[in-house]
């Protein structure tokens, strides 16, 4: 059989450590290849940092095994996340065969007591501002209530919800009772290939992407000096607009050690084009998939044409519509606004979009800025 290699995972925690001890003995008589900070991981030599060193030997893992105590471990200001929720985190996202488990009193406090509160919260901030709270806004929030455990760190708390959120199982964990880890990793080993490793078979490529950008200086002072009357053929205009933008990767970033995958959203389907005629937004044309009507009131609030357009000129936003699965990313140039249809991948509804709003946002909006500033610099010279 294929070794395994197994990162375990837990905080610093005297009541942890001989847990991990155990299961680093119990991998090691199977034949399998387990990573722990204290018997082959670390410490690094000064100049290294250990963070990165822990998160790449999380990327190179099978497994990854976590404890789950009353401690919370080492928090990053700039990640907002303590390193092994980093660890965990990290192995999520990379699809790594996850196992955790967590003291059976703390996990019956989190979802008796616990996690009501967290999701109570976090409905009732989504209502008042339309954003998702930060990690510290639920942790205060968990710390100002008195019923909960004080001998329990709050960011254990947080930690949990965000396994909660990812659906991620928790078994239980009675300190001081042995586990069979012989038995148990047995069984989990039979069970097929996906816990066996896998050979490095990735090939890594690189291309650099050319960015002309003397010439893209010189059409935007050119351009502006153009007198465009109109578009020859409106239609044909939005649709290679339309064509030119492809799917991508929305990705969450955690300061400078990691980024997380949350979803993904598709190759442009549609486009709307709309100007400002007096008190309302007209249809100039629309294509693919769109399926605007003639023209919005300046004052309907629910239309996001509409919206963009009171943000004023030069201006632009991303949407969601849980409804149709679709990301709407509006610009406004001019009297003019370009709304582009982007569908979304299945996971995606209003919550977790209100969840990683910023980071759609910043997929959209990245992806092709000169492409979109060329765009402006024609929307911003075309008279109605």
């Amino acid at each position: 059989m294929a070794r395994t290699n197994v990162f375990i995972s837990s905080v610093n925690e005297d009541g942890l450590k001989p847990l991990r001890r155990s299961a680093f003995r119990e991998l090691t008589n199977l034949g399998h290849e387990p990573l722990m900070w204290e018997e082959n991981l670390g410490p690094w030599p000064a100049g290294v940092d250990p963070v990165t060193k822990c998160l790449e030997a999380v990327g190179a893992c099978d497994i990854y095994l976590l404890f789950i105590g009353s401690k919370a471990g080492t928090y990053d200001k700039v990640a907002q996340r303590t390193v092994t929720h980093m660890e965990f985190i990290k192995a999520y996202e990379q699809g790594k065969t996850i196992l955790v488990f967590g003291d059976v009193e703390i996990k019956a406090t989190f979802f008796g007591t616990v996690k009501p509160i967290i999701e109570e919260y976090v409905d009732r901030y989504i209502v008042k501002k339309a954003l998702f709270p930060s990690p510290l806004h639920i942790i205060n929030t968990i710390s100002s209530h008195s019923n909960i455990a004080l001998n329990v760190d709050p960011y254990v708390w947080y930690f949990l919800y965000d396994m909660t959120m990812r659906k991620v199982y928790i078994d239980d964990l009675s300190l001081g009772v042995p586990i069979d880890w012989r038995s148990f990793f047995s069984d989990l080993l039979r069970r097929g290939s996906l816990l066996l490793p896998l050979e490095a078979s990735i090939e890594q490529s690189s291309s650099r992407l050319e960015q002309f950008d003397e010439v893209f200086e010189l059409l935007g002072e050119l351009i502006p000096e153009l007198q465009i009357n109109g578009l020859k053929d409106n239609e044909s205009f939005l649709t290679l607009i339309m064509n030119r933008f492809s799917g991508g990767i929305i990705e969450q970033s955690y300061g400078q050690y990691m980024s997380e995958k949350v979803g993904y959203y598709e190759e442009c389907s549609g486009a709307t084009l709309y100007f400002c005629n007096g008190k309302e937004l007209r249809m100039s044309t629309k294509v693919g998939d769109a399926s605007g009507p003639p023209s919005y009131m300046l004052d309907n609030q629910s239309s996001y044409a509409v919206l963009t357009y009171h943000m004023g000129n030069n201006e632009e936003q991303v949407y969601f519509k849980e409804a149709k699965k679709t990301f709407y990313y509006c610009i406004r140039m001019g009297e003019y606004v370009l709304t582009l249809h982007f569908p979304s991948d299945p996971s995606w509804d209003y919550r977790k979009f209100i969840h990683y709003k910023e980071c759609a946002n910043h997929a959209i909006l990245s992806k092709n800025p000169l492409i979109i500033e060329f765009i402006k610099l024609f929307l911003g010279g075309i008279q109605p």
